[in-house]
């Protein structure tokens, strides 16, 4: 009997999480509540989930409350968390009095948020003083992460759109890139994708006429056209025409996710255009665990996780960070699969660490799914 109960006994050490009898972690989140503009009257106006985000001290609330079913994850688990929650805004004086507490900011281990960019900047800043790693969690802005090895941007830029769309290509046999836009010589994200394909030696062409893409589409290989138009009557023509063109079979539509959103386009078009997007985040609703969470979140709050009111970001950023502090901030150690991110960092010389896994995304049967390749 001694004998089987040193046996369950050293069973029972052997299981304990990776993080037992470690230091106590420190997470200090910098959220805007907008406490101070709290209007009860707004509140009892609420008649349907639409309304939640009008008022603007609940903008931010679903961040918070996924953040605290993955926080609520690791408490079960005995995991040596503490977490501090301010209530920061766009008030640079407030900002300031928190992170220049000297005896406060010396017991953190990471910073999340603060969510505006000038807000950022400046916490960032104090971020390298104090050496804690601090995350952006939603800005595109790159000049954050130069000269500061402590900030994490989990947005990817759309310099990491070329790279992923030539792997996308690169599964046909062979294809031809397209490039189509109003407004092509002062387009950003024109150049951008021109710019990669000269350099890794990528045939493409540019059309100021969509006119002249659908003649010149070729019957064999894929046609990968790039519409970079944001006027959306403009666009609905080229999808007409090219729907009526009869020339969809070899056809990969990639287009702006602000058109693909926009009440005003014909969604009928865009399975049988093939459709393609890029996107910040995605859930796939299908996936077990975005469905447990789902449900442990309407459980507990009494309203559906999405991501507009911010639920699972809130919840993935929390949980792939808790996880890495956990994990001695090594990258190669986390092993958590976010629900709405793809997260791939890569370190910029002399600089911060960037998320470069963009989500690429088509519309099948009316559906969204990530893209095949």
């Amino acid at each position: 009997m001694k004998k089987y109960f040193f046996l369950l006994l050293l069973i029972l050490l052997a299981a304990k999480p990776v993080w037992a009898e470690k230091p106590e972690k420190t997470i200090l989140f910098l959220v805007p509540f907008y406490s101070s503009n709290y209007d009860p009257q707004q509140v009892n106006a609420i008649r349907e989930y639409e309304d939640i985000n009008r008022v603007k001290s609940f903008q931010l609330m679903g961040f918070w409350a996924g953040a605290q079913l993955a926080i609520n994850e690791y408490a079960q688990a005995d995991a040596p968390l503490k977490i501090i929650v301010r209530d920061v805004s766009e008030k640079e004086a407030k900002l300031r009095a928190i992170l220049e507490d000297r005896e406060l900011m010396e017991r953190v281990d990471l910073i999340i948020g603060p969510f505006f960019s000038k807000s950022f900047a400046i916490a960032a800043k104090y971020a390298e003083e104090y050496q804690i790693p601090i995350v952006n969690p939603f800005s595109s802005r790159i000049d954050f992460l130069e000269g500061n090895e402590y900030v994490f941007k989990l947005v990817p830029s759309i310099d990491a759109r070329p790279a992923t769309l030539t792997f996308f290509a690169d599964q046909f046999p062979s294809y031809q890139i397209y490039i189509w836009g109003d407004t092509l010589k002062n387009n950003h994200i024109t150049s951008v994708y021109t710019r990669y394909f000269n350099e890794n030696q990528i045939p493409y062409k540019i059309y100021p006429s969509y006119s002249n893409i659908i003649q010149d589409l070729k019957p064999t290989g894929k046609n990968i056209v790039l519409s970079m138009s944001k006027e959306t009557a403009k666009t609905m023509m080229f999808f007409r025409d090219l729907v009526y063109s009869n020339k969809l079979d070899n056809l990969v539509l990639v287009m702006p996710e602000e058109m693909l959103q926009s009440h005003t386009m014909e969604t009928e078009y865009f399975s049988k255009l093939n459709v393609h997007y890029f996107s910040d985040y995605y859930v796939d609703v299908d996936n077990e665990n975005t469905q447990v969470f789902t449900h442990n979140y309407i459980e507990r709050f009494k309203t559906p996780p999405t991501l507009d009111n911010f639920a699972f970001q809130g919840y993935d950023i929390t949980r792939f960070f808790v996880e890495w502090l956990l994990n001695e901030k090594d990258l190669d150690r986390v092993k958590v699969e976010p629900l709405a991110y793809r997260l791939s960092f890569d370190k910029i010389p002399d600089g911060g660490y960037e998320n470069i896994n963009v989500q690429f995304l088509e519309v099948k049967d009316n559906e969204i799914h990530q893209a095949g390749y």
